[in-house]
């Protein structure tokens, strides 16, 4: 989404006229009244384009409800950012825009996080993305690099904020492309034309904003939020199994991967970051257990990519290992092994501690197996069967093919599986319950578009969901795509 054309050197931006470096001795309990006396952009609130984002955004509580959800465990520090900067306190908004905060948000240009990075862009501003982590899904380190590029945008675009925004969303060089078609002299983003994407992000976070600004107002509930951190970074100092990190912190495993979402496989990085954020409680308990721990009695790894004319024992001789331990920790059945894909390697011989290790799945170690446009179900198959094979998820299946999740598949039967082959990285988020099917709606994504992608009339897409044709759906929301029972 974000292609920057310039690789031109950052500079810190301070705005003089900012309420934040006036008042920067104010105390505030709540995080929100920081975050409105931030606020910079007010005297776009009042733009028609924005009023009708604004009747929108304030019939959904449910929507600002998600925002607290997600953003509060991250929205301290990105707020203080923005402070340091003297930055408009809009932008810690921006990613509800972007990504309904969620730092695992994948759109279908291959935008990641919450920011909305490509890799390209993330790679300029400094993010770092390998097989072990990515910053663009590291929500302090990608709130860095996205103020940096704004801080950019704003230099180069008269210092305009809105014209920046819309950089960010569109790229430099189709806002670039706009301003010269533009014949209007008193050119401003209203006046470009624009993708209407663009068109409608910059509105859509003047709106956001200018409730916030005013909530009671609009009758929409904000709990307050301490004014405080409510994580700490432990820096653990080597590789660690997140899943041994989580009994040493005493934090359920799942709520450490979702608090450090960068890290892509079950360990920190073998190099760099070796860290995590933590809620203070289980920082002190972890960093507490760390000091009991020899570091070298802890398990790493090194991940290997096979090249052509590899051979399992020519590998395990020059890594210092054994082939029987490729095996066990690559899942592997024979000695049989292709170039392009990766084995992980356990930096040890220790029997203790390889004893104690998890085993990996194929599913870790290399890439997903070719998944055809179409599949013909074979004598024993069964929608579970069939995920495993291609490693998809069989809600996604049954979803994609409105069938019911027990369905008795029948030899023959064609099974659509070309929603596997948008991105194999991040296949359409399916969720099942005892009585329906729903689809994570997606940036980008419209009514008539879902109920296209489904084959399910728009109507009845419309009712099953208790929406008006031109109400506004969000990235995030949760739409029933199809019953359990046809019928319904």
């Amino acid at each position: 989404m974000h292609n920057p054309e310039s690789s031109l050197g950052i500079s810190r931006i301070t705005n003089e006229g900012s309420p934040l470096t006036a008042d920067s001795d104010i105390s505030y309990a709540d995080l929100w009244e920081r975050i409105r006396d931030g606020f910079q952009l007010h005297d776009h609130y009042s733009h028609p384009n924005v009023a009708r984002y604004i009747q929108n955004y304030s019939a959904q509580q449910r929507y600002f409800d998600l925002l607290q959800s997600r953003a509060s465990p991250f929205l301290f520090e990105i707020v203080d950012e923005i402070e340091r900067r003297g930055l408009p306190m809009e932008f810690a908004l921006l990613p509800m825009v972007e990504s309904t905060y969620n730092p695992n948000a994948y759109s279908r240009q291959h935008a990641v996080g919450l920011w909305q990075f490509v890799g390209a862009t993330g790679s300029s501003f400094g993010l770092q993305q390998d097989w072990w982590f990515d910053g663009r899904r590291d929500p302090l380190a990608s709130t860095d690099a996205a103020l940096d590029y704004m801080e950019q945008l704003y230099k180069q675009f008269d210092e305009d904020w809105l014209l920046a925004i819309a950089a960010y969303n569109t790229g430099e060089g189709n806002l670039r492309r706009a301003i010269r078609k533009s014949d209007d002299d008193e050119m401003n983003f209203w006046t470009l034309s624009l993708p209407r994407e663009t068109q409608a992000h910059v509105p859509k976070l003047l709106a956001l904003s200018a409730i916030i600004a005013d909530n009671e107002a609009w009758n929409i509930k904000l709990e307050p939020l301490a004014n405080e951190p409510v994580l700490r970074s432990v820096q653990v100092g080597t590789q660690i199994d997140l899943s041994q990190a989580s009994k040493l912190a005493e934090i359920e495993y799942e709520q450490l991967r979702a608090l450090n979402p960068g890290y892509l496989q079950w360990a920190t990085h073998p190099d760099q970051p070796q860290e995590m954020l933590l809620p203070l409680e289980n920082a002190a308990l972890l960093e507490s257990a760390l000091v009991g721990i020899d570091k070298h009695d802890l398990l790493t790894w090194d991940r290997y990519e096979i090249k052509p004319g590899d051979t399992l024992g020519a590998i395990a001789a020059r890594l210092n290992t054994r082939v029987d331990i490729l095996q066990t920790f690559n899942s592997l059945v024979g000695s049989s092994i292709k170039a392009g894909e990766s084995l992980l390697i356990p930096r040890t011989n220790d029997p203790e501690l390889l004893a104690s290790a998890p085993r990996m799945t194929r599913q870790a170690t290399r890439e997903l197996s070719k998944v055809p446009s179409q599949y013909k179900v074979r004598n024993g198959d069964n929608l579970w069967v069939i995920a495993r094979r291609f490693q998809l998820r069989s809600i996604e299946i049954a979803a994609w093919n409105q069938i019911s999740l027990d369905e008795l598949l029948q030899p023959g039967q064609i099974l659509n599986l070309s929603y596997a082959l948008e991105d194999k990285n991040e296949p359409p988020e399916v969720q099942t319950s005892d009585s329906a099917a729903f689809y994570v709606v997606r940036r980008g994504d419209s009514m008539d578009a879902i109920a296209s992608r489904f084959s399910i009339d728009l109507q009845k897409l419309l009712l099953w969901n208790t929406l008006n044709i031109d109400e506004l759906i969000f990235p995030g929301q949760e739409l029933q795509v199809i019953p359990r029972s046809l019928g319904n």
